[in-house]
């Protein structure tokens, strides 16, 4: 088979590895790719914010006694249900706790090895600019399009965060299943597990702990 200069590709899914897509495209990079050759994109990272959820919070306590009926379990079901999987959000950067950090960053996509996405963990630490409730962790990514190495090209960037013009791919909200109290200046931090799952390697099983 002919090597080629070039392979380029629209490989992501939400929170950036969401269907797998990559490793497919690391595998065609190892055995088509020309030495010094060219992927796009070129790089790729993962950012984290907490983020608050009060339009979700204000219905699920809403859910109380209602004519002398407890009406909490519904608003029990309502709020596991948005922790049962990541919720695909268009997160307003309002709702954002604290500056975003870093959480994944795959660097020079030509250098990833094949499988290299198959399971990462992040340790994560804010510093919340305000008071709030944290209701999760939101997630998304950018990815840049050019030479990383190249002192003399700027990559061109795709920015999917809150506040940045909004893609099909919006951010992905990981929800704790409470509604943590935070004031101003303090810190947090968790560990965030991304593994492929064992049933469908398409999708990510991703836990937060803190």
């Amino acid at each position: 088979v002919v090597q080629v200069d070039v392979i380029i590709s629209e490989w992501m899914g939400f929170y950036l590895v969401h269907e797998s897509m990559l490793e497919s495209v690391l595998f065609a990079k190892d055995r088509w790719l020309k030495e010094g050759g060219l992927m796009l994109p070129s790089s790729a990272k993962i950012f984290a914010a907490p983020v608050e959820a009060e339009v979700l919070r204000r219905e699920i306590e809403g859910y109380g006694c209602m004519y002398g009926l407890d009406m909490s379990p519904i608003g029990d079901w309502q709020l596991a249900r948005h922790c049962r999987e990541p919720q695909v959000e268009l997160v307003e950067a309002s709702r954002l706790l604290a500056p975003p950090v870093l959480a994944a960053d795959l660097g020079d996509l030509c250098a990833l090895k094949a499988g290299s996405t198959r399971e990462f963990i992040a340790d994560v630490s804010f510093v919340a600019l305000r008071a709030g409730q944290a209701a999760g962790i939101a997630l998304w990514f950018d990815v840049g399009f050019g030479q990383p190495k190249s002192s003399r090209v700027q990559e061109v960037l795709l920015d999917t965060s809150p506040g940045a013009p909004p893609t099909h791919w919006k951010q992905t909200v990981v929800y704790l299943g409470v509604f943590a109290p935070v004031d101003a200046g303090e810190a947090l931090s968790a560990q965030l597990t991304f593994r492929q799952s064992a049933e469908n390697p398409r999708q990510y099983d991703i836990t937060v702990e803190t």
